[in-house]
């Protein structure tokens, strides 16, 4: 089968790629047995590690190391912007119905224009969804905006990646990360490229991506260099409300 190479999400500054890997690859290697009724064989796997590059520099007065939270520290052009953005998976009519009830003191602090955005998110597709929503969303802005950022990140991938890599699967982020290997590196072939939970649908996503039609000729076309792209999502999962 080959190497089988995965790209984790966001949200993950201070862990490292040997605790994540000992959520992936038990879960993978059970999914493949399952699949095929048999023991995996010929299988590695391995993962892209880039959340300490969300990491902030150590503030005075302020214990530990700092990292970019979900929704900690938003300027105000942020603001606008993730207001924007969420008009992609709620309506103006969802706005108003959470607007008429008591705002979540998760929220309390935040702009109201934001708390009823926040909240029609949560009413729509569960609790927290709003943070996970407009926290993904804030770390693709960063990685697509920050070259600096963007170029390290894109290294890792591309050295884990190598040249024995058949399988990449990206998650939330991690597929914005997969799908930039995949264009830079179109002398690479694959014979899968799995995403999970991807902001890729979003029009705020695809409209910041260097390429209008995710590395392919087209659009809706599949690069050349990708036997099969599949995408798996979550109905509830706001992330990935655009399909």
């Amino acid at each position: 089968m080959g190497v089988i190479v995965g790209v984790h999400g966001i949200a993950q500054q201070q862990r490292g790629r040997k605790q994540l890997m000992r959520d992936w690859e038990p879960a993978l290697e059970d999914g493949i047995e399952i699949a095929v009724r048999a023991e995996p064989v010929g299988v590695s796997f391995d993962l892209a590690f880039y959340g300490d590059l969300f990491l902030r520099a150590r503030h005075s007065g302020h214990k530990g190391v700092g990292e970019e939270g979900e929704l900690d520290g938003l300027s105000v052009a942020e603001i606008g912007e993730a207001l924007a953005d969420a008009r992609e998976a709620v309506s103006e009519e969802e706005i108003a119905a959470a607007a008429a009830l008591p705002p979540s003191k998760a929220y309390t602090r935040m702009p109201r224009p934001f708390q009823m955005v926040l909240g029609a998110l949560d009413a729509k597709f569960g609790a927290a969804a709003g943070v996970l929503y407009l926290g993904t969303l804030r770390q693709v802005r960063r990685y697509l905006r920050d070259g600096g950022l963007k170029a390290a990140g894109d290294e890792i991938v591309a050295a884990k990646a190598g040249t024995e890599c058949r399988i990449l699967i990206g998650h939330s982020l991690g597929s914005v990360l997969a799908l930039e290997f995949v264009r830079q590196h179109p002398e690479h072939r694959l014979d899968l490229l799995l995403m999970l939970g991807s902001p890729l649908g979003l029009r705020m996503v695809q409209s910041r991506l260097p390429h209008p039609y995710f590395g392919a000729d087209a659009p809706g076309g599949i690069p050349e260099s990708v036997a099969a792209w599949v995408n798996v999502r979550d109905v509830r999962d706001p992330v990935a409300c655009a399909g």
